[in-house]
């Protein structure tokens, strides 16, 4: 794997112990678990060669999340392309994927979006932004349930440039609370030549956008939080799995003036999915009831 990936690998990995309720002896893994495996893991970095059993590999820039690589195989002269997710577009943080200058016999890849049409990234920020500034224009809260990595980052520098643009939304609070969030940022001040030219040159001349914020607040508690007026909050998890995303749900979800807007995947059976579905009649709640769900919600992906 890359550098950036074993950093977050283990982000991810601990995060999963520190939140996870179960029983230890019903847990997964461990912590030691997870130091041992590090003994396993083989560094790579972009464009270099390796060759196991006659085997080569050859790593390229998958530009979906920071780390994220294809990996070009030649097996007795066959190339195969094998990848996970992947994107195409030019974000604010991450350059596109690339793809290797040569003929592929054999392409193996994730279709998650594989029959769907993406619309240009350009309206998709547009409705997003038209979205959260209607929620908070009319006095609701706005929830934002993201993955720590990736999409998080991206709607970051998106509201920041939205905020700063538009002086009437000002006195409205912008938090990110998910310190997942916050570990993951810094693997991207750690690798910021793997960043898009203009964040990468700005991180180069000493200023970072990700933390020289000026209108987005990283809430570190929850009981911090007062909810005592109009704001938006972006927290994991994604998929309102539980945790803060969850409870602000649960708390939120009643007022019409609220609002949740969802920008990433939500696997079927997810609470999130069946609010995007439209199926929010007696929503589960986490205490065993039943969810009166009033607040609108939108999903752009």
């Amino acid at each position: 794997m890359t550098h950036p990936t074993k950093a977050i690998y283990r982000a991810i990995l601990s995060d999963y112990l520190k939140k996870n309720t179960q029983n230890p002896e019903e847990q997964l893994y461990s912590e030691v678990d997870i130091n041992n495996s590090f003994e396993k893991i083989k560094l790579v970095d972009y464009h270099q060669e390796l060759e196991s059993n006659g085997i080569k590999f050859v790593a390229y820039n998958a530009g979906h999340v920071i780390g994220a690589s294809m990996f070009l195989v030649e097996i007795e002269g066959v190339k195969i392309l094998y990848t996970g997710d992947y994107s195409r577009e030019q974000d604010r943080h991450l350059n596109p994927a690339e793809f290797p200058q040569c003929d592929v016999q054999i392409l193996i890849v994730e279709s998650t979006y594989g029959t769907q049409p993406h619309e240009p990234r350009v309206n998709r920020e547009a409705r997003f932004t038209k979205a959260v500034s209607e929620i908070v224009e009319r006095g609701g809260r706005c929830l934002l349930p993201v993955f720590a990595l990736g999409r998080a980052q991206e709607l970051i520098l998106i509201l920041e440039e939205y905020w700063n643009n538009h002086p009437n939304l000002q006195t409205i609070p912008v938090y990110y609370a998910s310190s997942l969030v916050s570990k993951c940022m810094a693997v991207f001040e750690s690798h910021f030549n793997l960043m898009a030219a203009p964040l990468r040159k700005q991180l180069e001349s000493g200023q970072n956008p990700f933390t020289q914020l000026k209108h987005i607040t990283t809430l570190k508690k929850q009981k911090d939080f007062l909810d005592d007026q109009p704001a938006v909050v972006m927290t994991s998890p994604g998929m309102l799995q539980k945790g803060f995303s969850l409870d602000l749900f649960e708390k939120w979800c009643g007022n019409e003036k609220n609002g949740v807007v969802f920008t990433g995947y939500a696997v079927d059976g997810t609470l999130a999915q069946k609010i995007i579905n439209g199926n929010v009649k007696d929503l589960p709640a986490s205490n065993g009831g039943k969810l009166d769900m009033k607040m609108t919600s939108n999903y752009i992906r």
